[in-house]
């Protein structure tokens, strides 16, 4: 069991290190942490700086008190100076974030938030700042902190994505959104509900790469199912239904906008792939995806071939659009299957992007004998091996190159020969001795489908017990 501890209780062992043994700051401070940590305290949610004085004489406490009192005056300068102080503060660590939650500043900062939003549409600059800032210190008070949020903070949220033009603004609040919906189910069901999908929509359509990278962000966040407190979440509806609203824009933000003559830089081509790919969740979906056209995705890869973050992404949605049978012949008929085996050899030094290649060679090759002759006659077969042995300690690219293997040789034995001429089998046994406990299944797989001498484990036998008539 995790012992826990108050923040003036450690303030006091610190204290006491300090006048009783002479101890400098510095080392006061490690003294209490050694102390506590062998007693098996968490000290996670307690802030070690700061050592000297009272809880409320904390750099992170006062200037919650500050911003307190300014709310009620028109001091701007000291206002914006005290917000940068409390962002600074917040960014140290959970701890600081967490005092400052407890004194109450998520409620002073959406009180200053809707005071000058209002002012701000009179085109004050002065306002325009302070709204940006108050919004930069909620995203920075939130992180990992996403409890504070309120049903009045999703209205302002909300009010301020339908009503404000400003560019600085919106990304402001696009990453204060953000904040809140990792690692919380609520707040994501909760402004999911008051149709924050449609206003995502809308700001797609910006200019400003930035936005839409934001944009994109929050689309993935409505995707995740990482809350624990939660039994069942809406991760699957969320990206159903967030597909069928903006897998048409993202589409064609990838057929239009992005290529190499609109000179995007190749990290926001890779959102917008992965942003896709994480909307799949449907063979309906793949299917919308590949009519409203993915000639587009072949031209991301001319124009960032050499790219090793572009061709993971363009990875990650080949697979998923593969899990329609239909979309995935029409993507072998346009031919991905050379451009495919030509990313294995181009990335093959990259163990990340050699091990999403091969998840996508078994994606497209999985039942279908027809796909599988393609890549064993553009090379797979030397290219898969050439990476088992660049990356012989790599779990994910040894498990997933026995997943490409079964799935090429399962229905076309006859180019099993070929693999072994490339020393296969030795390749996979030492694979065994070290992976046995993780994959050992899958690696058995592929030595059996390729017709070599394998020892399958019983997974099952019966203790020879009569049965009762």
């Amino acid at each position: 069991m995790v012992r826990v501890i108050t923040q003036d209780t450690y303030d006091e062992v610190v204290k006491e290190n300090m006048e009783e043994f002479d101890m400098s700051a510095e080392e006061a401070i490690k003294e209490a942490i050694a102390q506590f940590e062998a007693q098996g305290v968490d000290l996670s949610n307690i802030m070690k700086d700061l050592c000297l004085g009272s809880g409320d004489d904390r750099l992170v406490s006062t200037t919650v008190a500050q911003l307190k009192e300014l709310n009620k005056s028109d001091e701007d300068d000291e206002i914006l100076k005290h917000l940068d102080i409390l962002k600074a503060e917040c960014n140290k660590d959970i701890a600081h974030r967490v005092r400052a939650g407890k004194d109450g500043v998520y409620k002073i900062l959406i009180d200053l938030l809707e005071a000058r939003y209002k002012q701000y549409h009179k085109d004050n600059e002065v306002d325009k700042r302070i709204v940006v800032e108050t919004l930069n210190c909620l995203t920075a008070l939130m992180d990992t902190q996403p409890d504070l949020l309120d049903d009045h903070g999703i209205d302002l949220i909300m009010r301020i994505l339908e009503e404000t033009k400003n560019e600085e603004v919106l990304i402001a609040t696009l990453q204060w959104v953000t904040n809140c919906c990792i690692k919380h189910e609520i707040n994501r069901q909760r402004l999911f509900a008051k149709n924050i999908a449609a206003r995502l929509k809308i700001l797609l359509s910006s200019k400003n790469q930035k936005l839409i990278s934001e944009c994109l962000q929050v689309i993935r966040k409505f995707t995740l199912d990482d809350d624990i407190r939660v039994e069942f979440g809406r991760a699957h509806e969320h990206a159903r239904e967030l597909g069928v609203l903006l897998l048409e824009p993202l589409m064609a933000l990838l057929k239009v906008r992005f290529t190499s003559t609109d000179n995007t830089k190749p990290p926001l081509v890779s959102e917008l792939m992965l942003t896709i790919a994480t909307l799949l969740v449907r063979h309906e979906l793949c299917k919308m995806a590949s009519d409203i056209g993915v000639n587009s995705l072949f031209t991301v890869l001319t124009d960032n071939y050499d790219n090793s973050v572009v061709a993971q992404q363009a990875n990650k949605l080949i697979t998923a659009l593969a899990g329609n049978d239909e979309v995935k012949r029409d993507l072998v008929k346009s031919g991905i299957v050379p451009i495919v085996t030509s990313l294995l050899t181009r990335h093959s030094n990259n163990a990340i992007s050699t091990a999403l290649t091969l998840k996508t060679i078994a994606a497209l090759s999985l039942r279908e004998p027809g796909h599988s002759k393609q890549f064993l006659d553009s090379g797979a077969p030397e290219g898969i091996v050439q990476c088992l042995k660049i990356h012989p300690n790599d779990s994910a690219v040894q498990k997933n190159a026995c997943w490409a293997i079964r799935n090429l040789t399962a229905r076309c034995r006859e180019y099993n020969s070929k693999f072994h001429e490339l020393g296969i089998e030795a390749l996979l046994n030492a694979a065994y001795d070290k992976f046995n406990k993780d994959f050992g299944f899958d690696i058995k797989s592929a030595l059996r489908d390729l017709d070599c001498n394998v020892k399958l484990d019983e997974q099952w036998t019966g203790k020879g017990v009569q049965m009762e008539q």
